[in-house]
């Protein structure tokens, strides 16, 4: 968020004064203003920049007819492009993009072969068909450096002038594009028309409707995949920071329920502060072209374009659907992620725009318990962003690994590689360990959030956000702010607390909400309170019958039931939005670190989907030595 352009000019804005100092040194501040000659920067009066007021940033040069933002000073004075100088930019604010783990394990791209194919030649299917059956010019056709092979259209997919991906289909109505290659990195259509200072680009759902928009003078690109949401929009991960520098991003997406799911997805990660829905006069682009539609019209149409705002005022009857939903949800299933207990089945949902607050005593297995129900989230779809302020990455992540392998025993470097890839897919460290403020996770959370898709976030734990245990309004705040957040970016978040010392009056028992430590607001701001107890005078009663047992020596029925009780309880102490709240028993494997319940199998469950761990570690070495 930091890095929009948007956020740029305001942060330059309010150091007006210090970035013309920066930038014209020559000037002087005259009212207001910093006067001086020209972008060259020698003495004078004809540019000036506001420097106060609602219009810091401002400028205008009155004798060369120029004028813009700060931005645009920037880019003129020093003679760089747009991308140039939000790079300078952002190294003179000392605004940094967060680092993930992940982003040096990325996924390895397969790069398409060069299409053996030629410019479309005048009378040639493919031109014809571009001009005569699209109505698309000639220049823009060249624009975008589209080929021909045969009676098929090449579109290639260009970054900084190297081929990413490359799509074919036949020069026929109905027709659809499909890739030339397996495996590439998906990426929009159509960075090679761009212009390289504009603060505006136009996204659509097909190569044609972008190069019709540029037709009609607009910078446009096309989704790679269609309408929908999910998967479809994964370019947003490899085109996020490349967008960083366009102010208003206009989506000319189909009407349908295809177009309106991806312009939810594209608007929800890109912000939707910043994104523009474009209703055209036809169903897209092309069919506009196609139909003579003026370009004043198309003018009109996109002047017209409705933001993403969400509504402040609502009628009951604008959440039909999504009531409908609560009580008969689609495919049968609740919403939100679940816990691998079957005990549990149908009891509990973790859902978005949540607060679950993780508590027990010392010793007894929060972050454990946790860090298996992440991994059953993994497999259930979820993507993590997990701030592990108490333990170090690499610990963190083998105890997850030996979870997501599900192996009662030894785990050998094949298996403990396939988990590592396993997790890879979905999971992003906040890598850092000790004390960290809550503005400083919540800001990287929310580049997970929008960049990668991140949908659940961990914090274990709130002992770790540089508040004392007395500072009951301090915390009181950490919790407020928390559940906002969470709202607001419509995601759950996990939040690990510890309890006050055991009350004698309650005996071996799980916690409940009052023995959170700490302010009462942390408990009571929570959706769902999750409490552990590890009954570690059992499990030393069990150790000693099973040492009698291997011995020989036959249990009393007493003994029989000591040995098979649960030594771990696991209370759902508050489920705001559930029915159900209680507590159950679990059993707990030092060997997988995974937890059962009483009607799981006592076998782990293995989460990791290699059947044939051999070919996979010989399939790593051939990546390896291609890469």
């Amino acid at each position: 968020m930091k890095n929009e352009i948007s956020n740029l000019k305001r942060m330059l804005a309010e150091r007006a004064l210090a970035v013309c100092e920066h930038l014209l040194p020559a000037g002087k501040a005259m009212s207001g203003e910093w006067c001086v000659g020209s972008v060259g920067g020698e003495t004078g009066q004809s540019l000036r920049v506001a420097i106060k007021g609602n219009k810091a940033g401002i400028w205008a040069d009155f004798a060369a007819d120029g004028r813009g933002d700060l931005v645009d000073l920037w880019c003129a004075v020093h003679q760089q492009t747009l991308v140039e100088a939000l790079g300078d930019i952002r190294v003179w604010l000392g605004v940094e993009r967060p680092a993930f783990m992940n982003d040096n394990q990325r996924r390895e791209y397969a790069r398409p072969s060069k299409p053996d194919c030629r410019i479309p030649e005048a009378m040639s299917p493919v031109m014809m068909y571009l001009t005569e059956g699209r109505n698309l010019p000639v220049e823009v056709i060249t624009k975008y450096k589209i080929g021909e092979q045969g009676d098929s259209i090449i579109f290639p997919f260009l970054r900084d002038g190297q081929l990413i991906m490359a799509k074919s289909r036949r020069a026929v109505d109905g027709a659809h594009p499909v890739p030339t290659a397996s495996g590439c990195e998906p990426i929009l259509f159509g960075w090679q028309a761009v212009d390289d200072n504009t603060r505006e680009l136009y996204i659509t759902e097909g190569e044609i409707d972008a190069m019709s928009l540029a037709a009609y003078g607009y910078d446009a690109v096309s989704v790679p995949f269609g309408g929908g949401g999910g998967g479809k929009q994964n370019w947003i991960e490899n085109e996020y920071d490349r967008l960083d520098r366009f102010e208003t991003i206009y989506l000319c997406l189909d009407g349908d329920e295809p177009g309106v799911q991806a312009v939810e997805e594209i608007a929800k990660r890109l912000g939707r502060h910043r994104c523009q829905v474009v209703v055209l006069p036809y169903k897209d682009a092309n069919d506009c072209l196609v139909n003579g539609v003026a370009p004043d019209k198309m003018a009109a149409a996109i002047k017209a374009a409705h933001s993403m705002d969400p509504a402040q005022l609502a009628r009951p009857l604008d959440f039909l659907d999504e009531v409908m939903e609560l009580f008969y949800p689609s495919g049968g299933e609740e919403p939100g992620y679940s816990l691998p207990y079957e005990n549990l089945r149908g009891k509990i949902r973790f859902r978005q725009a949540e607060l679950s607050i993780w508590t027990g005593g010392a010793g007894d297995g929060k972050s454990q318990l946790l860090s298996h129900a992440q991994v059953n989230w993994l497999n259930e779809g979820a993507r993590i962003c997990l701030s592990s302020l108490e333990m170090k990455s690499p610990t963190t992540l083998r105890r997850m690994v030996k979870q997501a392998s599900g192996v009662d025993g030894d785990l050998t470097k094949p298996m403990i590689t396939a988990a590592m890839y396993w997790l890879n897919e979905g999971l992003f460290i906040y890598n850092v360990v000790g004390k960290s403020g809550l503005a400083d996770i919540l800001d990287v959370f929310d580049y997970a959030r929008a960049k990668y898709g991140c949908d659940v976030f961990i914090i274990d734990s709130l002992l770790r956000l540089g508040l004392s245990g007395d500072d009951y309004e301090g915390q009181e705040k950490a919790v407020y702010t928390m559940v906002d957040w969470v709202i607001d970016r419509d995601v759950h978040l996990h939040l690990v607390a510890h309890s006050r010392k055991g009350d004698a009056s309650r005996g071996a028992q799980a916690p409940v909400t009052v023995d959170i430590k700490g302010a009462m607001e942390i408990g009571a701001n929570a959706f769902n309170i999750l409490s552990i107890f590890r009954n570690t005078a059992l499990e030393e009663k069990q150790a000693v019958l099973r040492d009698r047992q291997e011995i020989g020596e036959t249990l009393t029925d007493k003994e029989q039931d000591t040995l098979a009780a649960a030594p771990v309880v696991l209370r759902v102490a508050k489920q705001r939005n559930g029915e159900w709240e209680g507590k159950i028993g679990l059993w707990f494997s030092r060997k997988s670190f995974c937890y059962r319940s009483s009607r799981d199998s006592e076998s782990p469950r293995r989460y990791v989907p290699i059947d044939d761990l051999a070919s996979f570690e010989d399939s790593l070495q051939v990546n390896e030595a291609v890469t």
